[in-house]
């Protein structure tokens, strides 16, 4: 095999270069490269010559979690929901609890202890955190890591209402209660955020976190639990979960300390459309690929229904079998890592690395997260990376199929639109960081023809 290799001279970039212009009769390079959102030149090709230096895996664990997401109006409905997606092959829960509930019918026979679940709640929710005392911070049986997170996150929720619950220093005070630290990185690309601001977000968002538990010296034995939204852009999407492992162990060792990370990942909301709704499937087909690849620990596929419509039982199944064809068809959980050596992944993790760190560093000198919240900061920045997005699907810059290109014309007026851009009431102190979808405009204008 070796001599093999030998009969084949290696080959530089730029003879690649050359070829490449000399079978396009003269096409200048340049012009086959593009720019990204967040400022990236994109070239046509990368080799070896783009890498500075030997690449190591980023991550070395090579499955994740099958999950559902089931936002709880009613325990009873919901714990039937629970109950068809474990026997469907889910192998973790993601609830969604904004109220007072009775958690013990909620969790009528599921056992916490074999499964992964993570309780997003708000303030009116608290009585969860209690209510699972018993299960919360215990070690899962089978791999011996936490895989029960009750997350209450004080600082997503001040940066989505435009204030605090009750005060800053209450509202802060819950993480003391928890055994881990929950991040919701979903908040900032569901609102338009390009990835570097996106992740510099999400590390200002764990840095307050990291210094306030530090403050009271309790920045001991915890677990980092990060809640991410990935798009259809796959290549970017799997270097920004690897661009974030690399930032947030920068970050630790500012602190001296090696937190073990958890990375749930769930399919955008922000790029999906009520017009040619099953497209939405093959959307979260490539988004759940970009997690899976990315290292997302546990993945949450959404129906191509939900918002718009209740979902069923065919949509939550097909949701959940997208990722058992991924993994027990694709074999997408044999392999750690898998784009590790990549020469275009690698580049980009490390570009999305350094310039999120640069943009960390300047939310930091600017008082930190709070601050940048509290001045507005932060917000602006989305709404500006917001305001691009909108005008590329507005003039077709940036396609989406059914929505502003290949529009199916025999299809149906929608009968409700979803997550729509809310406008600023004027209560809140602060500009709020809110869900935007880029396909709303379009749908909108659909409804008023067809009325």
């Amino acid at each position: 095999m070796n001599s093999l290799f030998k009969e084949f001279s290696s080959i530089t970039a730029q003879q690649w270069k050359d070829q490449l212009v000399k079978d396009l009769k003269g096409t200048d390079f340049d012009q086959l490269k593009f720019k990204t959102h967040n400022g990236f030149t994109i070239h046509p090709f990368y080799t070896s010559e783009d890498l500075t230096e030997k690449k190591q895996p980023v991550f070395t664990e090579k499955d994740w979690d099958i999950c559902e997401q089931i936002t709880v109006t009613d325990e009873k409905k919901a714990n039937a929901r629970a109950l068809s997606a474990l026997n469907g092959g889910a192998s973790g829960l993601s609830f969604y609890i904004h109220k007072k509930i009775d958690t013990k019918a909620l969790l009528k026979n599921i056992s916490l202890e074999n499964i992964y679940t993570q309780f997003f709640i708000s303030n009116d929710a608290l009585q969860v955190l209690h209510d699972l005392k018993e299960q919360y911070g215990k070690k899962n049986e089978f791999d011996g890591k936490l895989k029960c997170f009750v997350n209450i996150d004080p600082l997503c929720l001040f940066a989505f209402y435009g204030e605090w619950h009750e005060d800053e220093n209450k509202d802060l005070a819950i993480i003391e209660q928890l055994v881990h630290i929950p991040v919701n990185v979903s908040l900032y690309q569901e609102a338009g955020a390009n990835t570097v601001n996106e992740l510099a977000a999400g590390l200002a968002h764990l840095n307050e976190y990291l210094n306030y538990l530090n403050s009271k010296k309790l920045l001991n034995n915890k677990t980092l639990h990060f809640t991410f939204s990935v798009n259809g852009n796959f290549f970017n999407e799997i270097a920004k979960l690897r661009a974030f492992r690399k930032v947030v162990r920068l970050l630790q060792e500012q602190y001296e300390v090696n937190f073990p990370l958890h990375l749930h990942v769930q399919t955008a909301q922000i790029n999906k459309s009520c017009l040619d709704a099953y497209t939405n499937m093959l959307r979260t087909t490539t988004e759940a690929m970009s997690a899976i690849v990315g290292g997302c620990d546990s993945l949450c596929v959404l129906p191509f229904n939900e918002g718009f419509e209740e979902v069923t039982e065919f949509s939550a199944r097909i949701s959940r079998n997208q990722q058992h064809i991924l993994k027990d068809e694709s074999y997408l959980n044999k392999v750690a890592d898998i784009s590790a050596g990549s020469y275009y992944i690698e580049t980009l993790t490390d570009q999305l690395a350094e310039k999120a760190w640069e943009q960390f560093k300047l939310l930091e000198s600017k008082g930190g997260f709070i601050t940048c919240i509290k001045n507005n900061f932060i917000q602006d920045l989305i709404a500006k990376d917001a305001e691009i997005l909108l005008s590329d699907v507005e003039s077709g810059k940036m396609i989406l199929v059914g929505v502003n290109k290949f529009q199916n014309p025999k299809e149906k007026t929608p009968q409700k639109l979803f997550s729509v851009k809310s406008k600023e009431d004027g209560r809140s102190p602060f500009k709020r960081i809110k869900p935007i979808r880029l396909a709303f405009s379009i749908e909108e204008e659909k409804m008023k023809v067809k009325s």
